[in-house]
């Protein structure tokens, strides 16, 4: 059964000559939806509750470890799914523990895209069975793993944020977009040895092992969501 559902299809940019499936999919959703919606770019905070679906195009992106913390935030509000999807650019169990709503793959046809949409509609998962137990087992392992750091008094998670620098805030949230140490560097115009030195200092800080869990420790602990215009 169809509800009735404004969604909202966030393209890649710089896509102009879109295949004849794509524009297939937007014309089915255009027939079946309410409100169909395509820009390249999200709607401003205040209208995001406009649109009952968001479906993301993961077209040449590599969101095999890390997702972009805007999608994170999106999907802690919203109903989110994404499609064009690679699969050895992504990873179903990171889009599960991160609340997405489904998955599919650029090979997938709009008729199965549209089919499993109206599954998710109607408050289904859309990932593989196998992805769903792996995510399931994951959960109940991190679950027992966390009453026993609970017990731990020598585990603490609420870093002073205040002991970062505010280079170093700086870099943090452009890591927890996504952005590599080039794109980094670029954006605060500092060079690659200075990005590193940042990085380094901010695992300390935060007791982050690698790149992805100080992506993580930011997207719990830091407004990663909010405008980088002013991370200078």
């Amino acid at each position: 059964m169809i509800q009735p559902t404004s969604v909202f299809l966030k393209a890649q940019p710089k896509l102009q000559n879109r295949s004849q499936s794509y524009q297939y999919l937007i014309k089915m959703l255009d027939a079946f939806f309410v409100r169909v919606k395509v820009d390249t770019s999200l709607p401003q905070d205040a209208m995001r509750d406009e649109f009952d679906l968001y479906l993301i195009d993961s077209t040449n992106t590599d969101w095999k470890d890390l997702l972009p913390a805007e999608l994170v935030q999106l999907a802690k509000q919203n109903s989110v799914v994404i499609f064009n999807a690679d699969a050895d650019a992504i990873c179903e169990k990171n889009l599960l523990l991160n609340g997405i709503k489904g998955v599919f793959f650029a090979e997938q046809s709009p008729e199965d895209i549209f089919s499993g949409l109206v599954r998710v509609i109607n408050g289904e998962l859309f990932f593989s069975r196998k992805s769903i137990s792996t995510t399931f087992n994951h959960m109940l392992y991190a679950m027992s793993r966390s009453q026993f750091s609970a017990s731990n008094d020598s585990v603490n998670n609420d870093i002073d944020l205040s002991l970062l620098t505010k280079r170093e805030k700086s870099v943090i949230h452009l890591l927890a977009q996504g952005a590599s140490n080039r794109d980094i560097a670029e954006r605060l115009n500092i060079s690659d040895h200075t990005v590193k030195t940042h990085l380094y200092s901010a695992f300390k800080k935060t007791s982050s092992r690698n790149r992805v869990e100080l992506a993580n420790w930011a997207q719990s602990y830091m407004a990663v969501s909010l405008s980088l215009q002013n991370t200078q």
